[in-house]
């Protein structure tokens, strides 16, 4: 009896561990990019305020694609591109003067692993999708 109890605790314990992480799979892909404005980027992924992972610096007409570990349950998200300008990393946005935004953020239940597709048509709009990546409008 002993024994049964000893390995359903250490089976419990195990099965704790090894489910407090879930891959999460970022892909970042520029469209409509201006000759001229190939800036360089990276990709960086917040959870809960914290910075959990960036990705490779690239340019605009390079899609990127990383993965980082993120804690199960639901957190805080938050995903955000940075454009080299003048020597200094800066946030993507309409407030630094670019055409669009390319911040996302929405709390969000991780269970699984997981794939998160950007697709930004910097002639329109920021478009996102879980799971398969963004349609282009035609």
């Amino acid at each position: 009896m002993k024994k049964l109890l000893l390995i359903s605790c250490l089976l419990l314990i195990a099965m704790t561990g090894f489910s407090q992480t879930a891959p999460l799979t970022v892909n970042v892909k520029f469209i409509n990019v201006e000759d001229g404005y190939d800036h360089e980027t990276k990709t960086a992924v917040f959870i809960d305020g914290q910075e959990i992972g960036v990705s490779p610096v690239t340019t605009e007409t390079k899609t990127v694609s990383f993965t980082v570990n993120v804690p199960t349950g639901t957190h805080s998200l938050k995903i955000v591109n940075y454009a080299m300008y003048e020597g200094n990393w800066e946030e993507h946005s309409i407030e630094n003067d670019y055409s669009i935004d390319v911040i996302y953020e929405e709390d969000h239940t991780f269970k699984k692993p997981e794939k998160f597709f950007i697709l930004v048509d910097l002639d329109d709009d920021m478009m996102v999708s879980w799971k398969k990546p963004v349609k282009v409008k035609k």
